[in-house]
């Protein structure tokens, strides 16, 4: 079988998600776990197989904004990772104050496998697609948000080059109000 990870590194790969069952399932199962659906939408029900794939399945076309992404350990299916162009979604971007130009992307992320959360890996996987899109997609800053409460991730976005800029309100809801997040930022090093 041809490898079709965008990257690699040592024991993990991101690679594109494919719209099929396997793929779909093991979404539905990770947005049903209570540590993924604490953070990812916390307001909705975890979403049914058929609405990760009306919300998921558009995502692996060559033509969507944003990609979406396994990530793998050692060949074994333990997260998800999208990204985008935040020009791609700049009122969203207005809303919350985040750059928008075409040169900043974002990024989203879970480790889906509760036996394998606390483990580091978030980390590694989030600095690996960073100096990915820094080199192959011309990124010059990447931001994002995270909700002023997650401590686990700040940390992980923070060992991975982030740095908190200020707190904003995301358009993610938590308890029908809009969630304060901290804005996260990386700026491209100097990569050859």
């Amino acid at each position: 079988m041809t490898d079709t990870a965008l990257v690699r590194e040592d024991d993990l790969a991101i690679r594109p998600l494919r719209n099929n069952a396997d793929d779909l399932s093991l979404l539905t199962r990770w947005r049903a776990e209570p540590h993924v659906h604490e953070w990812w939408d916390p307001d909705d029900p975890a979403p049914s197989f058929e609405e990760v794939a009306a919300s998921y399945g558009g995502r692996t076309h060559p033509s969507s904004p944003t990609t979406a992404c396994i990530i793998e350990l050692q060949g074994r299916p333990i997260g998800y990772l999208q990204f985008y162009r935040w020009a791609s979604y700049a009122e969203d971007a207005w809303e919350m104050g985040v750059d928008a130009d075409d040169a900043t992307f974002g990024l989203d992320l879970f480790i889906g496998e509760p036996d394998l959360v606390g483990y580091g890996h978030g980390s590694r996987v989030v600095a690996m697609v960073s100096r990915y899109l820094e080199r192959e997609r011309g990124a010059t800053r990447i931001s994002l948000t995270t909700e002023v409460t997650n401590q686990r991730a700040q940390r992980a976005y923070e060992k991975a080059g982030f740095r908190k800029v200020r707190e904003v309100l995301d358009i993610d809801t938590r308890d029908g109000e809009r969630a304060r997040c901290w804005l996260m930022t990386r700026e491209r090093s100097v990569v050859p």
